[in-house]
């Protein structure tokens, strides 16, 4: 998908509560002038390029629990916000077996100016929500809220509806770990399928962690949201239920 947009978008800007959402691979989105990075159109409708369900499902939290929401507007596979900018996995020249000819022997003149036009504007505004929210003598909380695909191509199968990462267990992760645990028609668990303590990384992490804030990611599994009204209902009563209680 090609299209020109500013890097980030926010929903409800002005919001007093502490809670603040984000969702790094919510966009499939690539700069018009990379022609899709080399990769088939089809690519871009897949877990390698966005999050499914995520976007709509942040926007509707959002609106749900009247916070701040900030969605990134470029697809993962041009840059991955959801990693620090020193990170080797900020731009991948392949994902999951599939190969990316548009990110193959970057210049550092190249990442770099990714980093500074797409990635860090990102991250600048969510440290200015973070500290405005400080100014007001209220302590914010980090929550990103990401996707998975059951199976990657060398992986094996993922049994769990979603998971609650982390590096360090803090209210906001017992309270969405044990409220989720209590829904009995899924399967949830602590740092699957992948687990923070091992990558240190991410928003959540980066936003929250690193600045001694309450902090957790949540990962969906993307089947969740095979109909999209349906996943978004579901995941956005669960999770308003806990934030609110």
């Amino acid at each position: 998908m090609q299209e020109q947009c500013n890097p980030y978008s926010i929903i409800n800007e002005d919001s007093l509560n502490p809670l603040i959402l984000t969702c790094e691979h919510a966009s499939s989105i690539i700069p018009k002038e990379y022609n899709n990075l080399g990769l088939d159109e089809k690519y871009l409708d897949t877990h390698i390029a966005r999050d499914k369900g995520c976007k709509e499902l942040t926007i509707a939290l959002s609106k749900r629990l009247n916070c701040t929401a900030f969605l990134a507007n470029y697809s993962r596979l041009f840059i991955d916000y959801n990693r620090r900018a020193t990170e080797e996995s900020l731009i991948l020249d392949e994902s999951d077996e599939i190969s990316i000819p548009g990110n193959k022997n970057i210049s550092p003149k190249e990442k770099e100016y990714r980093i500074s036009k797409y990635h860090k504007p990102y991250y600048d505004a969510i440290y200015a929500k973070i500290n405005q929210l400080k100014s007001k003598s209220i302590e914010p909380k980090i929550l990103s809220i990401h996707g998975y695909t059951p199976k990657l191509q060398k992986g094996n199968y993922r049994p769990w509806h979603a998971g609650i990462l982390y590096v360090k267990e803090n209210s906001l992760t017992d309270k969405m770990l044990n409220g989720l645990k209590l829904k009995k028609d899924i399967l949830v668990d602590a740092n699957v399928p992948y687990d923070m303590r091992l990558y240190n990384t991410g928003s959540s992490t980066i936003c929250g962690e690193d600045l001694g804030l309450e902090n957790a990611t949540i990962e969906i599994k993307d089947t969740e949201f095979e109909n999209i009204i349906q996943g978004v209902n579901k995941w956005c009563e669960y999770i308003s239920e806990i934030i609110l209680k």
